[in-house]
């Protein structure tokens, strides 16, 4: 009789514990899977949003999107800073310039100098000074000849690994 209670209180409490174990697999599995999914996150002030579009410089100068579609690049109000988590890949700079770099390899662009701080092993915040600050972004996007009020300038977070470039795009809503 006290050997079959034993074996009951021991089965109770291994099914506990694997009910707890359980549990805390299925709490923390939609959280590693969301880093997975979104190694590039571009945080505003409000809301984090993960960059999965992605465009390459082709041989004829013109950028071409690789990987996702217009529809994948978003519009923000403000940009506070970008978690780059990407293994191998390293962010080097924003570019900026009008929907012709999609056309001509003479569009004019400018490059945005951005400064790195590590997070994580593989993770490092980078942040760009000049995309806080609208009248900055209002004098770039006058320097890459988008009309006043145009909203057909794009933002592109570069990052490299090797010999590789990717051109992650964003877009900036002009204050109304």
């Amino acid at each position: 009789m006290v050997r079959s209670r034993k074996r009951r209180s021991s089965s109770v409490i291994a099914s506990a514990i694997a009910a707890a174990i359980a549990a805390v697999i299925l709490i923390s599995a939609p959280a590693a899977l969301a880093q997975q999914m979104s190694p590039i996150v571009l945080f505003t002030s409000k809301e984090q949003i993960p960059l999965k579009a992605y465009a390459e410089m082709m041989r004829a100068g013109i950028l071409q999107i690789v990987s996702g579609s217009a529809k994948d690049i978003p519009t923000v109000t403000d940009v506070s800073y970008f978690r780059c988590a990407l293994t191998g890949w390293a962010p080097k700079g924003v570019l900026v310039a009008s929907e012709e770099l999609f056309k001509s390899e003479y569009a004019e662009r400018r490059l945005i100098p951005i400064f790195i701080r590590p997070v994580a092993v593989s993770t490092v915040a980078a942040r760009a000074a000049d995309l806080e600050k609208p009248e900055r972004i209002a004098e770039l996007r006058r320097a890459v000849k988008v009309p006043e009020g145009g909203d057909r300038s794009y933002f592109f977070l570069i990052l490299s690994s090797g010999d590789m470039t990717r051109y992650y795009p964003f877009r900036i809503a002009t204050p109304k």
